[in-house]
């Protein structure tokens, strides 16, 4: 699996032996419980989540694929017809570019949206950033954070500064509104509290790695610094670990990224360090995992 791949999560299994995996599987007398199977259809039919399309990097594949089999065919410069001072048809013109955007179009895209910065003022440009950073944490892809570069160095300062600032004032690390009992997630009756979740673990999980890629690019490492001693500081501080083990395993999952960006030693001594006597396999198996990548 290549770099890319792997920087958005992709497993990719050659056609064929997907091919001969599901004949073999469609040729055997395997039979599902009907319990299982009707269960299966009540998911996918009341909660998106469940449907396997639903995620953000199928659905990003799929848009990769769509833009690579199309014909190229010679077209006309593109030419933006829109009143540059109207802020909401600037946002939609913005929106629009980020919706086409694909690994394969990047460097057309790019050039439009360069383009398009140019013709705005600075109040509407304030107003694309939000835009942006909801792209950002939905598509965990490196194309939306390179976006931001072609803005000037001011306007990035000001708002990535204005962003963490406001990221550590309101912990958005730890997302309050899933800092309830396990149960009251992942028990049968609450699928919907789960899809929240699964929505929310994600773009915090997209973020934290974003803020990473751009920190350490301006040079501002100090901040990722200042996220990962509150990281430890909640991992410390959880009285109940199993009963809030999602948010112990998200914390570590946040702790594993950072780890990835500025492996300090002081780091990797304390997750190795890292008392796991009160916690159960699946969240042990995380820490192990993390400690094994720097033995």
């Amino acid at each position: 699996m290549n770099e890319e791949n792997e920087d958005i999560g992709l497993v990719k299994i050659n056609y064929e032996i997907f091919k001969n995996c599901l004949e073999t599987y469609n040729n055997s007398n395997i039979q599902i419980p009907d319990n299982i199977v009707n269960k299966a259809n009540e998911l996918i039919n009341n909660y998106s989540c469940f449907v396997s399309n639903y995620d953000a990097r199928s659905l990003w594949e799929k848009k990769k694929i769509i833009a690579q089999n199309k014909t190229k065919i010679k077209t006309r410069p593109h030419i933006i017809y829109i009143d540059f001072s109207d802020d909401a048809k600037c946002k939609k013109e913005f929106i629009s570019y980020l919706n086409k955007l694909t690994d394969v179009n990047k460097d057309v895209i790019y050039g439009k949206i360069s383009h398009f910065i140019t013709q705005i003022n600075d109040e509407i440009k304030n107003s694309l950033f939000d835009i942006l950073i909801n792209f950002i944490k939905t598509s965990n892809n490196k194309i939306y954070i390179e976006i931001l570069y072609l803005f000037d160095n001011d306007y990035i300062e000001k708002n990535i500064t204005k962003y963490y600032e406001n990221y550590l004032k309101n912990k958005e690390w730890l997302p309050v509104k899933i800092v309830i009992e396990h149960k009251l997630i992942f028990e049968e009756q609450y699928y919907d509290t789960y899809c929240e979740y699964i929505k929310i673990k994600k773009n915090t999980l997209s973020m934290i790695k974003a803020l990473c890629v751009i920190l350490k690019k301006i040079n501002k490492v100090d901040i990722i610094n200042q996220i990962m001693i509150s990281i430890i500081y909640d991992l410390d501080n959880k009285p109940d670990l199993n009963n809030y083990k999602h948010i112990t395993e998200l914390l570590l999952d946040e702790y594993a990224i950072i780890l990835d960006f500025i492996p300090k030693q002081e780091y990797i001594e304390y997750i190795k360090s890292f008392d796991i006597s009160r916690l159960d396999n699946s969240t042990k198996f995380k820490v192990s995992n993390i400690v094994d990548k720097y033995k």
